[in-house]
């Protein structure tokens, strides 16, 4: 039995900031970014910020509440949050997505980091192919412009915040069910992680480790060291996860991929030798949203006629921690 994305819908949030303005902003809590340099390092992009008072819960809503226009609610077997990001450590954010659409479904939620997406679509897919739920609605919320430090910034610790620059927030939502046909939908699922990694990059804040201490709220790491492992790991990952599919890369008609930087979609085309036109490119008008950014590819490359029906599509994941997801789909 194949499952596939019966619909997808993304939210985002209205406040929209350039490489300037944010520079502007880490230059009026006093560090002196230069001018340019985040065009240099991540590429020109925009990103979008929620407002104080939008949580995450309220992202998933809005993008999910395009889907449901033309849904039954009682059809909705499971809904699954699927996020970086929460409303709070306590309860599950789902709940709160639950009663803001106003569903009566079985719920829970599902976090791995920018994965958290892609890992839900493996769990919905095993749940209405064990036959558990016929219809599965994933929807997530990401916000995090939270995790961004702004106060405090040196010459010495700079580095190790100058990822989250590239952030932006975002809501996707899909449904997901069997396609009776057998004609479309996913063939192949597989992710693998490599936790040797997986200090590289992290929020240390908010877990048992910190409890209590607010100054670790915020993103951190060696982003450079998670790229170089990233591809040390995942170049192979990928080219066994296609042979093992009974691929070769040529079957493969489109990618998309999680996007960080300007560099994403050209370190993909290097190590798979795809070329960059059959690669989703949407971090310049979104930046990096987390597990929303791969849908949000996705999402795009549909509505802008980059994949039509029949085609292969790939959707490749990847996370700190250090985790790849590879999903295959046949349009």
């Amino acid at each position: 039995m194949k499952v596939y994305i019966k619909s997808i819908a993304s939210y985002i949030p209205e406040k929209s900031l350039t490489n300037e303005e944010v520079t502007q902003k880490v230059n009026d809590h006093g560090f002196p970014l230069q001018s340019g340099l985040l065009d240099a390092l991540i590429g020109p992009c925009e990103r979008h910020y929620a407002a104080k008072d939008e949580q995450t819960s309220d992202l998933a809503a809005a993008a999910a509440k395009k889907l449901l226009k033309d849904t039954n609610p009682n059809e909705i077997g499971l809904l699954i949050f699927a996020s970086a990001s929460a409303d709070l450590i306590e309860p599950a954010t789902s709940n709160i997505v639950q009663h803001k659409l106003g569903l009566s479904c079985s719920t829970f939620d599902l976090k791995n980091t920018c994965n958290s997406v892609a890992n839900a679509i493996d769990v919905a897919c095993a749940m209405i192919r064990s036959g558990l739920h016929k219809r599965v609605l994933i929807a997530s919320g990401e916000k995090p412009s939270d995790s961004i430090k702004y106060e405090g910034l040196t010459k010495k610790n700079i580095i190790r915040h100058l990822a989250p620059f590239s952030f932006g927030d975002a809501g996707v939502a899909l449904l997901l069910e069997a396609d009776e046909t057998g004609e479309k939908g996913f063939f192949y699922q597989k992710n693998k992680s490599f936790g040797q990694h997986w200090d590289l990059c992290q929020v240390p804040g908010g877990g048992s480790m910190n409890p209590s201490d607010a100054s670790k709220l915020f993103f951190e790491g060696d982003t450079s060291a998670l790229k170089e492992k990233m591809i040390e790991h995942g170049s192979q990952f990928l080219h066994e996860c296609i042979k093992e599919a009974g691929l070769t890369i040529d079957d493969i008609d489109f990618i998309c991929s999680h996007q960080v930087s300007k560099h994403s979609p050209k370190a993909i085309s290097e190590y798979t030798k795809i070329g960059l036109d059959k690669i989703m490119q949407t971090f310049p008008r979104f930046g990096n949203t987390a597990s929303t950014s791969m849908p949000i590819a996705y999402e795009h490359a549909l509505l802008e006629g980059k994949v039509k029906s029949g085609d292969t599509v790939l959707l490749l994941g990847m996370a700190a921690g250090l985790n790849i997801s590879v999903q295959i789909m046949t349009v």
